[in-house]
């Protein structure tokens, strides 16, 4: 059995020397590596160990080589880079709360779901005020992390299963956000158990309508081959989705528990948080499972994980939301442990 190369904390080789250009860049350390956090929880920005977190949950890709991060017990939006800068971009554990505004006067209570649209704008899935907000980059002179936020779908505290005008439309306890190709906006509404579109300044049901579709959707992504895929927490399984093909299940030759997370590769591959095996695998075409990162038992020494909540694949790496280790992973895309079985 091969195994998993050693895990470290994030230590940058800076390079040496000069070219008539841009100075080099740091070189990247190989091998999988906790990029920002160190397992203490908290609320600091910084790089690398020096950052803090409380239970970072999703992720988005935001720049070339940055994501950004629903920070939850911090109700918090923050941007982490590849090298390990952490950057808050709204919210904080002293702005609990409900407000729409500027980012530097913003509030949030318990954001999960982040994902970023072609232009920019940042959604958030808030679970706790039951409502889907909007980050819209400043349109004035100040730099990219200078936000807008507006509440663009739901009643802040007010949770129901009601469709409609976005104004009128209630959720109950959204989870995850994804943005479709025609620019409305995707989400797992988890106490209804369903996935919901924003359109047009409607929400309408996708997929759930229907009693016992799913038990918890917790997450969403696109499959390469444009279906959706939905992490149903509850029921143990990833399902799939498309117009066409309606609904399905990824075929699997090992069991999942609790997948909490999901994203696909560049090579097919669905990745999985597999949050209660404490482990991120790897499910190919034929449904082979394997094991990406994490050892099974939960832990925060090398190679360990503690109910990891979220996988996006980015910028040549698989990252992973390490919940209970406050923490960021990353894993270069192609490192796994071929033949071991969740």
């Amino acid at each position: 059995m091969t195994r998993l190369p050693r895990f470290g904390l994030l230590a940058a080789a800076l390079s040496i020397g000069c070219t008539a250009a841009a100075p080099p860049r740091p070189a990247a350390p190989a091998g999988p590596r906790v990029v920002a956090g160190n397992g203490a929880e908290g609320f600091q920005d910084g790089v690398g160990a020096e950052a803090r977190f409380r239970k970072p949950i999703r992720l988005a890709a935001l720049g070339p080589e940055s994501i950004v991060v629903a920070d939850i017990y911090n109700h918090a939006i923050r941007e982490v880079t590849l090298g390990g800068r952490v950057t808050t971009l709204a919210g904080g554990p002293d702005r609990k709360g409900h407000a729409d505004g500027a980012a530097a006067e913003a509030r949030f209570a318990s954001p999960h779901g982040v994902a970023v649209s072609r232009d920019g704008a940042i959604a958030v899935a808030e679970a706790t005020n039951h409502t889907v907000r909007l980050m819209t980059p400043s349109t004035d002179a100040a730099p990219r992390s200078s936000f807008v936020v507006s509440t663009l779908a739901g009643a802040a505290g007010v949770e129901g299963d009601a469709e409609g005008a976005d104004a009128e439309a209630r959720f109950r306890s959204p989870h995850a956000v994804l943005w479709d190709r025609d620019g409305s906006l995707l989400v797992c509404d988890i106490g209804n158990a369903r996935v919901r579109r924003i359109r047009g300044g409607r929400v309408e049901t996708v997929v759930g309508a229907e009693k016992g579709t799913f038990v918890y959707p917790m997450d969403l992504a696109w499959g390469k081959d444009g279906s959706l895929l939905v992490a149903d927490a509850g029921a143990n399984l990833v399902r799939t989705w498309s117009p066409a093909a309606g609904l399905g299940t990824l075929r699997t030759d090992a069991p999942l528990h609790t997948p909490h997370g999901v994203a696909a590769g560049p090579d097919g591959a669905v990745y999985v948080a597999d949050m209660n095996a404490h482990q991120v695998v790897a499910v190919d075409a034929a449904g082979h499972v394997t094991r990406v990162f994490g050892t099974g038992e939960k832990g925060s020494g090398p190679g360990q994980l503690n109910k990891p909540a979220a996988v996006l694949v980015h910028a040549g790496h698989l990252w992973i939301a390490d919940l209970d280790n406050h923490r960021i992973v990353v894993v270069p895309l192609g490192e796994r442990t071929p033949g071991v079985r969740s």
